[in-house]
């Protein structure tokens, strides 16, 4: 279980380090300034940066499937099939993520800033939803077999 924690806590932070660090990246851009740059060529650092982060909240997802499903008492069968279907959800939301920076990032003459915002907001908020979901169901867990 402590290897299983720290595991998880390692990744936990890399996923947040790694978002803290795409927002960094990404404050020169629209919404974050007004009219702020036009994506070029650079940006694509931030697809490996952004693999990092879906690989950490990836086995952040499927260690706390796991956990779960052992404190439940489920058979492993079942422990399998949850994880399965968790990593399915992961890599669906996963290519939206890409999706909406590419629409985000994309130049287009018709766009605006409200239209930046919410693609910001997506961008960034979808990741944010896992890592803020997984923390309080491992702590939950940690809680209950001390």
């Amino acid at each position: 279980m402590v290897i299983k924690q720290t595991l998880f806590w390692g990744c936990w932070f890399t996923s947040l380090a790694t978002t803290a660090l795409l927002f960094f990246w990404s404050l020169p851009l629209s919404p974050f300034k007004h009219p702020g740059i036009n994506a070029n060529e650079a940006v694509i650092i931030f697809f490996p940066v952004m693999g990092i982060r879906w690989l950490t909240l990836a086995t952040t997802l499927a260690l706390v499937v796991i956990i779960w499903g052992q404190r439940l008492n489920l058979a492993t069968h079942w422990i399998v099939i949850l994880t399965i279907l968790v990593l399915t959800l992961h890599f669906l939301l996963g290519v939206i993520n890409i999706g909406i920076m590419n629409a985000w990032l994309s130049v287009e003459p018709i766009k605006t800033r409200t239209t930046n915002a919410i693609y910001a907001a997506i961008y960034f908020g979808l990741p944010m939803f896992w890592v803020l979901l997984t923390a309080p169901l491992m702590l939950s867990v940690a809680r209950f077999r001390s």
